[in-house]
């Protein structure tokens, strides 16, 4: 079986631990003792430091913020060889920035799933460095498989799929949001609201993705000619929604590229 070490073992950390603790052997680094603690106890997984992690593990997956990422680079690279297959799912960071602090040669590969990882429904965009092959690109592929849906791209287009989906779960829970309190205006209590909006959320997205239609067709299929969701659709497009969601989704990607290293 072959070994994993997770670097991190917060919120996305966890969440990919618990997903792929049964297809895989599975070692965790946390620096903080209190969330070590959790972790070790909710998952019955081992939990070492970093250089024993990294030493033992053919995977090693970094799953810490942005801001701490230079000082976990410095941390693992007396350790990393080229035998080690490095994946990284911190936002921004690019294969060739983890090339040139871990050494030449070393195969390193991004990944960006999202929050629904919690609930071992993400997607995740998955691309690979220089010196990473096809064979390490599929190995990505299989273990975030076990928390979700991946798609395999080209590093170009990372920022676009953290745009779309790495962000996207907070363009639906604010829409969510949105629906709830509008619900409340028209006179509904908060949980039959959340109730309906939830329900609602869940068996479109499910209609979605059975029906094998597109989104253009079946919003014209609910939208009978002088009807409610007609009247409720025109205020979205006198308001140019389309647009703004155009514009949101090219200021998550452009703040992508600035935080780009």
């Amino acid at each position: 079986m072959t070994k994993v070490g997770i670097i991190g073992g917060g919120n996305m950390g966890a969440a990919i631990l618990a997903g792929i603790r049964q297809k895989y052997a599975v070692m965790v680094c946390e620096q903080d003792r209190k969330r070590a603690g959790f972790v070790k106890r909710r998952f019955a997984v081992k939990v070492a430091d970093l250089a024993a992690v990294v030493r033992q593990s053919g995977i090693v997956i970094l799953a810490v913020k942005p801001q701490n990422f230079e000082e976990v680079l410095a941390g693992i690279r007396p350790f990393v060889t080229r035998r080690h297959l490095i994946v990284s799912i911190a936002a921004g960071i690019t294969c060739r920035y983890i090339e040139k602090r871990l050494g030449l040669g070393i195969r390193v590969a991004r990944a960006m799933p999202n929050l629904p990882a919690q609930v071992g429904e993400a997607v995740t965009g998955i691309c690979r460095g220089r010196f990473a092959t096809s064979t390490d690109a599929e190995t990505a592929r299989r273990i975030f498989n076990c928390i979700g849906k991946t798609v395999v791209v080209e590093e170009r287009l990372m920022d676009a799929v953290t745009a779309v989906s790495g962000s996207g779960p907070g363009y639906i829970f604010y829409f969510a949001e949105c629906l709830e309190k509008a619900a409340r205006s028209l006179g509904l209590k908060p949980e039959l609201a959340r109730e309906l909006i939830l329900q609602t959320l869940k068996g479109s997205a499910r209609l979605l993705e059975r029906s094998g239609e597109g989104a253009e067709v079946l919003r014209a299929r609910v939208t009978s000619k002088g009807g409610t969701t007609q009247a409720a659709l025109a205020v979205f497009e006198k308001n140019k929604t389309g647009k703004i969601v155009q514009r949101a989704l090219a200021a998550a990607r452009k703040r992508a590229k600035e935080l780009s290293k």
